[in-house]
């Protein structure tokens, strides 16, 4: 989240009346603002029907902690915005099996409701979309790692697809909110569930139990052994996308040798 759109309070009373209006200060991609009425969000790349289908997404997902909009989707400054329901608490510093025992419960009952429903989104985590990606990173250890990777996805759902800790809320330790579900699409339930594995779980120590933990609340029968392909998987996306912008893609892959070491001793 942040401002890449600057609006005032004046012209935002013309389409959602509100008396207060304060910019966020994170995020690179979208335009954010937080009033006393809500979080308005304007989408700067986004097409109408992609932030559409996240209103209605959303909607269906009302009886879970996500950030549900407030009204319809409308246009300002001739983008698509939607405002959300301001969530209390904050994201994560340290993670404890607490915390990912209540993830690995969101994450279920959210795949539950989503099972076999429709996405028009493009389809983000597929393999060839991955390739693709690295191919024009033209970094040849990307592609090493790529090629190591021996996993066919399933298209079981709409996905979250970045339940990193930054887009989950706690209060007072208990889960409070998800949000930023701008990139939700079909995929695989387990890549989802590696995505929350390498944010949540590989903390140096605990590797083990920590997934362990998240695998069994989720309810999933797979073993740790054919887990690691996907936690693999999401680490080599990720990587990807922070090398094409710019950022630190180093980090995720220095994570891969823990995976290495986990399987070591399985």
């Amino acid at each position: 989240m942040g401002v890449k759109t600057a609006i005032t309070l004046e012209e935002l009373c013309t389409v959602f009346p509100c008396t207060t209006l304060v910019p966020s200060e994170n995020g690179v991609s979208d335009t954010v603002y937080f009033t006393d009425q809500g979080v308005i969000k304007l989408f700067e790349t986004a097409s109408l029907e992609a932030v559409e289908q996240e209103y209605h997404l959303l909607l269906n997902l009302s009886h879970l902690p996500v950030n549900r909009p407030k009204k319809a989707v409308f246009s300002f400054h001739g983008k698509p915005c939607i405002v959300y329901e301001t969530l209390r608490g904050s994201s994560l510093h340290t993670v404890t099996s607490h915390h990912i025992i209540q993830i690995s419960e969101f994450l279920h009952r959210f795949h539950q409701s989503t099972q076999g429903t429709h996405s028009s989104n493009p389809k983000l985590f597929e393999r060839p979309r991955l390739k693709s990606l690295i191919d024009q990173t033209g970094y040849g250890p990307l592609q090493d790692i790529f090629d190591s990777i021996d996993l066919n996805l399933s298209c079981d759902g709409i996905i979250h697809g970045d339940l990193f800790l930054d887009n989950v809320l706690f209060e007072g330790g208990e889960l409070s909110g998800v949000l930023d579900f701008g990139e939700a699409c079909k995929g695989d339930f387990l890549f989802d569930l590696a995505v929350v594995a390498i944010s949540w779980c590989l903390d140096g120590v605990n590797e083990r139990s920590n997934i362990e933990t998240l695998l069994a609340y989720y309810n999933s029968n797979l073993c740790i052994h054919d887990f690691l392909p996907y936690m693999k998987y999401a680490l080599l996306y990720y990587a990807t996308t922070r090398y094409l912008n710019g950022r630190d893609y180093q980090e995720l892959l220095n994570k891969i040798p823990l995976l290495d070491k986990l399987k070591g001793t399985l």
